[in-house]
């Protein structure tokens, strides 16, 4: 008995690839992933406007007037820069307050909603005996949302404005290695916190660094794809860029889903 303990891999096997189809068939995580990224893209609105009005409240109109817009504007068309200006100039100048608290709350919703999403996903993953109401999961849904946002908002600034405090090619590791760190975070927060049963930390496995290796190679290929191949100096240019953001946004959110269904069935193996 003690040989054939020490005999048994240490690693358990794998799921199959007909085994994760099924399991994305079984839980329709494609469609699901599709409402958290409509939910997270329709929230990148009024937060942005929500920091706008919030540098509005601070004087601090120079945000957009001296470095957002000088460097937005030659990669737009006209006329598209002009209905930018003027929704920042409003937000800025004339309705501060009102984004500055309808933004941030109308926001928070949205990106709550999205985790509401995840967590009916990961219950189903996990096989939940029950489907907790709207009541059970708000709480967790709003904290939760608020810390995954500010995380995956600390990712997209060490990316791209990291540059300015390291640059070079030790730079550019030193950004990417911050900005798995902060993912494996926000991954490691709804792993153990968005199901309705407390996972721990264990689980956060082979699945949860796929995601972070996902994330990571996905929104480096929309930075390249808007910086060397959207036309945004056009309207068509524009829309197509927002279009192509939402894909990848939609092809994150399939990852997540991915990997968390991958760790599940790591564990029914490991179970058997």
């Amino acid at each position: 008995m003690a040989v054939f303990a020490l005999r048994r891999p240490i690693a358990h096997p794998l799921p199959s690839v007909d085994e994760v189809a099924d399991g994305f068939r079984r839980h329709e995580l494609i469609t699901r992933a599709s409402a958290i990224a409509f939910r997270a893209l329709y929230a990148l609105i009024p937060f942005t406007l929500f920091v706008l009005a919030f540098a509005g409240l601070l004087q601090l109109e120079s945000l957009w007037t001296k470095d957002l817009a000088p460097d937005i504007a030659p990669h737009v068309s006209a006329p598209v820069f002009a209905v930018l200006d003027q929704v920042a100039v409003n937000a800025l100048t004339g309705q501060r307050v009102f984004w500055v608290t309808a933004g941030f709350l109308l926001a928070l919703w949205e990106v709550s909603s999205a985790v509401r999403v995840v967590q009916g996903c990961l219950d189903d993953i996990y096989g939940a005996r029950r489907r907790r109401s709207f009541r059970e999961r708000f709480p967790t849904s709003v904290w939760l949302g608020a810390l995954c946002g500010t995380l995956i908002l600390a990712t997209v600034a060490d990316l791209h404005l990291g540059a300015l405090v390291v640059a070079g090619p030790l730079g550019a590791l030193v950004r990417y290695l911050v900005a798995a760190a902060l993912l494996w975070a926000c991954v490691t927060a709804l792993v153990c916190f968005a199901p309705a049963k407390r996972r721990p930390f264990q689980w956060v496995t082979l699945g949860s660094s796929l995601v972070v290796g996902g994330w990571l190679v996905s929104w480096t290929v929309y930075g390249l794809y808007l910086t060397q191949v959207a036309a945004v100096g056009s309207v068509f240019g524009t829309f197509a860029a927002v279009i192509v953001l939402l894909t990848f946004i939609e092809i994150s959110c399939v990852v997540l889903l991915a990997g968390a269904l991958v760790d599940a069935l790591i564990r029914e193996h490991a179970a058997k």
